[in-house]
């Protein structure tokens, strides 16, 4: 999978992605985004990595700015019809257009597991980060329940799933899902690159994790 493949996917489905997250959370991620946010501290310039459609900016109550960045256009037009008051750029999470300490805070909602050099991406999350910044995760965690949704979207969910984006995008969400890390395996990841694990919680009986982390 490249870069531009996974731009072309989520621009592909971008008119239909806020349905489709509302409908297999259980309208549960609105509030899950707010605990996200409520993760993080109010102060400061804020960037939201993989942004997409911009709900998690929308929900910011930040007193700096609000900025984000996709690979996908179409997601931005969408994120700019719903927040004119922030800002949205087209740009590689993995070398970003900013310079060093720009944000006091970072956020990415069920983007993490989709990054391809997750390692670049941290290098990068720490460059821009303000001396004791923070970072918050929230996606998909890798337990003893994963395998019964990945089923779930091989064969209940796979009609509307076609139906939805197409058999060539829904095959790319079960694959990421097959992809999902653990908290352990999270954790690993950001105290390799500098960060220190602040706190950890779970939704859905731990189906989900919400990890913030601050800048070492």
């Amino acid at each position: 999978m490249t870069q531009k493949q996974v731009q072309e996917i989520f621009s592909a489905v971008s008119k239909k992605y806020d349905f489709f997250l509302n409908l297999v959370t259980l309208r549960k991620i609105d509030q899950w985004q707010r605990d996200l946010l409520d993760m993080l501290p109010y102060e400061g310039n804020r960037l939201d990595v993989g942004t997409g459609t911009g709900e998690v900016l929308l929900k910011s109550q930040n007193k700096g700015l609000r900025v984000g960045i996709d690979l996908s256009l179409e997601m931005l037009k969408i994120a700019r019809s719903k927040c004119k008051a922030c800002k949205f750029l087209v740009a590689d999470a993995e070398n970003m257009p900013f310079k060093d300490r720009s944000f006091s805070s970072i956020s990415l909602s069920l983007v993490y597991r989709h990054l391809l050099n997750r390692k670049a991406f941290l290098k990068e999350a720490k460059r821009v980060l303000k001396d004791n910044g923070h970072m918050a995760l929230l996606d998909i965690n890798k337990f003893f329940i994963t395998p019964l949704l990945i089923f779930l979207m091989k064969y209940p969910l796979k009609p509307l799933g076609l139906l939805l984006f197409g058999s060539d995008k829904w095959a790319f969400f079960i694959h990421s899902l097959e992809n999902s890390l653990s908290t352990e395996e999270v954790k690993r990841e950001l105290e390799e690159e500098g960060f220190y694990v602040v706190e950890v919680q779970k939704r859905l009986l731990g189906v989900v994790y919400l990890i913030l982390a601050k800048k070492a």
